[in-house]
């Protein structure tokens, strides 16, 4: 059996119960992927490489956990997001953390380099030092939307996570084929219409703008989140 079945298997497990989350996508992204080494241009001049992680890098293992149709309806309503939808964020993160430490865990036990990335995200630049959307990308998880989130094969709605080893197996590539359908030639903008704050626009986003409803969000839900652009999409859920 490939450690990708085995990754799968670690993940499937850890999320068994989660009943908020849908069937778990997985991704090898190669440490070298031209996707990977543009990141200090694409989103922080001081993004960590792989090799910052893990010295003899070689496979990024990336996973989307995929929401159900249920938990964005959470945050169907209003122009504030819901402790519900805050409380699935928080869980979420809990829960890829769990699976990180699973994956190196399972990783290690067989001989094989791992770690987890540490980057974090800048509250002041409003930038991550480790992307796992633009991971995802490059472990061919899915493109970019118009709201800026990664839509994959299951959809957009959920998070992603990510373990940077030295595994010997077969890189996935980046997705040729746009999952956007405005940014394929049509005419959607719903994301753009359930921006609460006007952020999100056709011809651009204003991360700065964003990050206050983010803020309040966090001041007053435990979270700093919004999500309202990401739910009752037609991309936030693909079967």
């Amino acid at each position: 059996m490939s450690f990708r079945d085995t990754a799968y298997a670690v993940i499937r497990e850890k999320t068994a119960h989660a009943d908020w989350i849908r069937e778990p996508v997985i991704g090898f992204a190669d440490a070298a992927s031209p996707v990977i080494r543009r990141l200090k241009t694409s989103v922080a001049e001081d993004h960590l490489m792989p090799e910052d992680v893990l010295p003899e890098a070689t496979i990024i293992i990336s996973y989307f956990l995929p929401f159900t149709k249920a938990a964005g309806m959470s945050n169907h309503d209003g122009d504030f997001p819901s402790q519900q939808w805050a409380d699935f964020y928080n869980t979420t993160n809990a829960l890829i953390a769990e699976i990180n430490e699973a994956l190196v865990d399972t990783l290690q036990a067989e001989g094989i380099p791992a770690a987890i990335p540490a980057g974090g995200f800048d509250t002041d630049r409003l930038l991550s030092r480790w992307s796992q959307r633009h991971i995802a990308e490059a472990a061919g998880l899915g493109t970019f939307g118009l709201n800026n989130m990664l839509i994959t094969k299951a959809g957009s709605m959920g998070r992603f996570g990510s373990v940077v080893t030295a595994l010997d197996e077969p890189a996935d590539s980046p997705l040729t084929e746009e999952l956007c359908t405005a940014k394929a030639g049509g005419k959607c903008t719903v994301c753009v219409k359930r921006c609460p704050t006007g952020a999100l626009r056709t011809d651009g986003f204003d991360r700065n703008i964003c990050y206050t409803i983010c803020r309040k969000a966090e001041e007053e839900l435990g979270a700093d989140v919004c999500g309202k652009c990401a739910v009752s999409i037609p991309c936030a859920v693909k079967e």
